[in-house]
């Protein structure tokens, strides 16, 4: 099996070997999802597998899809993801998405 395939695992992928492919949605968050092969057009219609969604964390909007790009870039989509040593990538990411917010905090003492 190719990288990134996964094997069907129901009658609506037609047996198809499932493949990972990037979808960003309106928002401009990037999405890791998993659609049948050949039909990688239709990433918007695919499974998720990550990031989660952040909106119970009741960020400003700008602010999530920051930290979800974040989360998306550094590869952390699962629980799995974010085991052991990979927890300070999570801090790297937050530092990161709210980096932009501080500077205009400290641009307000000047």
């Amino acid at each position: 099996m190719a990288n990134g395939e996964f094997p069907g695992t129901d009658d609506r992928t037609g047996g198809r070997p499932l493949v990972q492919v990037e979808y960003i949605d309106d928002d401009g968050r990037k999405w890791a999802v998993r659609v049948p092969k050949g039909e990688e057009d239709k990433a918007h219609m695919g499974i998720p597998i990550g990031p989660p969604d952040l909106s119970e964390l009741g960020l400003p909007i700008d602010i999530e899809v920051r930290l979800h790009n974040q989360l998306y870039n550094r590869g952390l989509f699962t629980l799995r993801d974010i085991r052991g040593r990979r927890q300070n990538e999570i801090f790297a990411s937050l530092q990161s998405a709210l980096r932009v917010d501080v500077s205009k905090v400290t641009s307000l003492f000047r």
